[in-house]
């Protein structure tokens, strides 16, 4: 088993609104370290939350659900979850599962 690197980097935080910048490959590997990260963050508050995925370099199947379920969660706390420069293939890999239906996304 390999270790894929990932890194979650705060980029704003105010009392709206929380961005973050997810660096690397997102899988079956990473998706529990991004998981602890985020929730650290969302905790600290924010009414909108973007992901900045332009540096994400891979993104499976885990990492689309990983964001329909980051989805849930946010419209269970009244949060609004966008992502914001998708990288074109994972963009396709959310067009595969039909995640850009329910997903907020701009492509980069």
């Amino acid at each position: 088993m390999s270790t894929a690197l990932i890194a979650v980097e705060p980029t704003v935080c105010t009392q709206l609104l929380l961005g973050v910048a997810i660096v690397g490959e997102l899988d079956i590997h990473t998706t529990t370290k991004v998981e602890k990260e985020l929730a650290g963050l969302i905790g600290a508050g924010g009414q909108e939350i973007f992901l900045d995925l332009s540096g994400l370099t891979f993104c499976d199947s885990s990492g689309v659900d990983f964001f329909l379920q980051l989805h849930r969660r946010c419209l269970a706390a009244s949060i609004v979850l966008r992502l914001i420069r998708v990288p074109a293939r994972t963009a396709r890999a959310l067009r595969m599962l039909g995640a850009d239906r329910v997903l907020s996304c701009t492509y980069a």
